[in-house]
């Protein structure tokens, strides 16, 4: 059985997807011509971001006023046409002012890349994350004591264990350093550096859980960064946490000691500092910068890799993530997420590596690393996924970006980032055997929970693992309509629509990876 943490967060959720697959003619599939998002429809200031400043530049335009207008907003004046209608109306001002306010998920825009040998500009890029995905990030980590509760390390000992190199000896290892971990996720393509503070805040613990807006003493989380914020000002300067230079915060994480975990201080059932990756909601800000996201909770910084692990899955929040699984209120043993031996995943049960969906949404491959099926018979070579960067996509119908619904198929081994779940000090294995998995994704341009998603855990959702009893398909395996679970959704969300395929596994070696054959259905 799996051992869970339950960590709250979420930032995507599943839609319905209505395309319907067709036969294709026999092509070659090709890895490179991916294409890449490079806007949206509405976006007059092409920032990427469809906010008030578009709303007004298109009202200004409405209104006859073009003199804000510059040379290349006025470029991209047409893609504001989002009723269809050949001119800019009215309508189109109310449709661009419901996907400002989050109402209407944006439209896409993409364009074909014939170059394979770049990275993929990251997809989740689009739902606005604080922190970066490639390149270089940067988290600010200030572990907090309490005049009833303190950290048994100082900064420089967390800043080794959080931050550290790699160090495959390590009795933690995977989760023996932050930084390792995210290096060898991403195959070097995301260096995460850290630095480590140590504050003692001004009240007990549970006096930051007076969350009573009307009580005159009252604190919330937001009160306690901004108390962190203010009295390490004058030792940090927060635009070095700002590397995109936007005014955000990139990331801070707010660790609190292990006395802290269990409490229920406010009386509101749920337990106060259970990690998470939440808003914030105050008005700080320090040397031009302000947060916006923060990573939050308690846990005892002597259990090292449950201590990683659990800042390894909230920054992959702050990246952009939701989490995979749903909490089920009677069952807390069963999560609902990716089950079994086949399961493991960083943003399902903050153990293991991150699977290709994940990797391909940070922007970890590149365009040659994701080979597409285009339609008839085609055999693809898999390799590991911990050794390389790979992945089959198969999409539903025509390819129509990374914000619809397909299929990917990866091949895992027990290694690297699988290679164990630490408990205390015991190294328990993930699993012994590896080989293939089919992820069946279905992700929609939406920040929050759609509308189409059915808390059932029955229907669609983000993220659902196609597996062979919970565990990994392996040599000869053939996966057909008649495997459970293999079928895209149908209009109400179950699923029904038999994907038209098969894909026979062979050439199998449980250690690098093997061939995969897809075909149309007999």
């Amino acid at each position: 059985m799996k051992h869970f943490i339950r960590i709250t967060a979420g930032l995507m959720a599943a839609c319905i997807a209505a395309l319907s697959l067709a036969a294709s003619p026999a092509v070659q599939a090709s890895a490179a011509g991916i294409p890449v998002l490079v806007g949206y429809r509405g976006d007059i200031n092409n920032d990427m971001v469809i906010d008030r400043s578009d709303v007004q530049l298109l009202t200004s335009y409405l209104l006859g006023d073009n003199s804000e207008i510059s040379a290349d907003e006025s470029a991209h004046l047409t893609d504001a046409d989002l009723d269809n209608s050949k001119s800019l109306n009215a309508i189109d001002l109310t449709l661009l002012k419901r996907i400002a306010l989050h109402i209407d998920p944006p439209i896409p825009i993409y364009e074909d890349n014939p170059n394979g040998d770049e990275l993929i500009p990251a997809p989740i890029s689009v739902v606005n994350p604080t922190m970066p995905c490639v390149g270089e990030a940067r988290v600010l980590m200030v572990a907090v004591n309490f005049p009833d509760a303190q950290h048994p390390f100082s900064a420089d000992e967390i800043q080794k264990m959080c931050f550290g190199p790699e160090d495959p000896q390590s009795l933690y290892y995977p989760q023996e350093s932050i930084s390792a971990f995210y290096s060898r996720a991403s195959y070097g393509r995301l260096n995460l550096t850290g630095k480590v503070y140590t504050y003692t805040a001004q009240y007990e613990i549970n006096e930051y859980m007076k969350t009573d807006q009307r009580l005159a003493d009252s604190r919330t989380r937001d009160d306690l960064l901004d108390e962190v914020l203010e009295a390490l000002d004058d030792v940090i300067d927060y635009k070095d946490y700002d590397l995109d230079g936007n005014g955000i915060l990139d990331s801070v994480v707010i660790a609190l000691p292990k006395e802290a975990i269990g409490r229920d201080a406010n009386k509101d059932g749920t337990e106060d500092w259970v990690p998470c990756s939440g808003t914030y909601y105050g008005s700080a800000n320090h040397d031009g910068v302000k947060p916006a996201k923060m990573c939050i909770g308690a846990r005892d910084l002597r259990s090292i890799a449950k201590f990683n692990k659990t800042w390894i899955h909230e920054l992959g929040h702050a990246m952009g993530l939701p989490d995979y699984y749903r909490v089920i209120t009677n069952n807390p043993n069963d999560q609902e997420g990716l089950r079994g031996n086949a399961g493991w995943e960083m943003m399902d049960d903050a153990d293991g590596d991150f699977s290709s969906f994940s990797k391909l949404m940070y922007g970890w491959f590149k365009g040659n690393e994701v080979q597409i099926y285009n339609g008839g018979t085609q055999t693809y070579e898999l390799k590991t996924l911990q050794d390389a960067p790979n992945c089959v996509l198969i999409p539903r119908g025509e390819f129509n970006g990374f914000y619809s619904e397909y299929f990917i198929v990866e091949f895992n081994t027990p290694t690297v980032n699988n290679s164990a779940q630490i408990i205390g000090d015991n190294r328990i294995p993930l699993f012994r055997h590896g080989g293939v998995r089919v992820l069946h994704c279905n992700a929609e341009l939406y920040e929050g929970n759609s509308k189409y998603y059915d808390r059932s855990n029955k229907k669609q959702r983000v993220l659902r693992l196609i597996s062979y009893n919970n565990g990994f398909f392996n040599d000869g395996k053939v996966i057909t309509n008649e495997t459970t679970d293999f079928a895209w959704y149908d209009e109400n969300g179950d699923r029904t629509v038999d994907p038209g395929i098969t894909i026979t596994i062979s050439d199998f070696d449980e250690n690098t990876g093997c061939k995969i054959t897809i075909a149309p259905a007999s």
